[in-house]
C-alpha cells in the first residue's frame, strides 16, 4: 500500500512541476481562485525566446500572458464550477519562422484539486 501512495505522490509531484501558477496575474481578470497553466501552454503561447533560448522581452511575455488570461476569463462568463470549455486566442508561435499571429485553441478547466479546493487550469485541448 505504501508503494501505491508513493507512486500517486510522485505522479502528483510530476503534474505540479508541469503547471505554472499564474494566479497573481489572473486576479487582474477577476479570477478569484488559483489559476494554473500547463508548461505546454506557457511555452507555446506565453514564453518568447530567441534562437539561443533566452527570453527576448519580459514585457512582451507579460502581455502574452495577459492576453491568454483575458481570453480565458471571457470564455468562463462567470461560470466557475466543474466546467470545461475551449477558447481561441491568437498567438505568434515560439519559433523564429513565424511573424504573424495565428489562431490556436486552448482549454480552460474549472475543477477541484485533491484538497477539494476550487482551481482553474489552462491547457492544450489534447492534454
Amino acid at each position: 500500500m505504501l508503494v501505491m501512495q508513493n507512486n500517486t505522490q510522485q505522479q502528483h509531484n510530476q503534474v505540479q512541476r508541469e503547471l505554472r501558477d499564474v494566479s497573481s496575474t489572473a486576479r487582474l481578470f477577476s479570477f478569484n481562485r488559483p489559476v494554473y497553466m500547463t508548461s505546454a501552454v506557457w511555452h507555446d503561447c506565453v514564453e518568447l525566446m530567441d534562437h539561443n533560448g533566452k527570453t527576448i522581452d519580459e514585457l512582451a511575455v507579460l502581455q502574452r500572458l495577459r492576453h491568454v488570461l483575458f481570453m480565458a476569463s471571457s470564455a468562463l462568463h462567470g461560470r466557475v464550477k466543474n466546467l470545461e470549455c475551449d477558447f481561441k486566442i491568437h498567438r505568434v508561435p515560439n519559433d523564429s519562422k513565424a511573424r504573424h499571429p495565428e489562431p490556436t485553441t486552448l482549454k480552460i478547466v474549472a475543477h477541484e484539486d485533491q484538497f477539494n479546493q476550487p482551481v482553474i487550469t489552462i491547457k492544450q485541448p489534447d492534454e
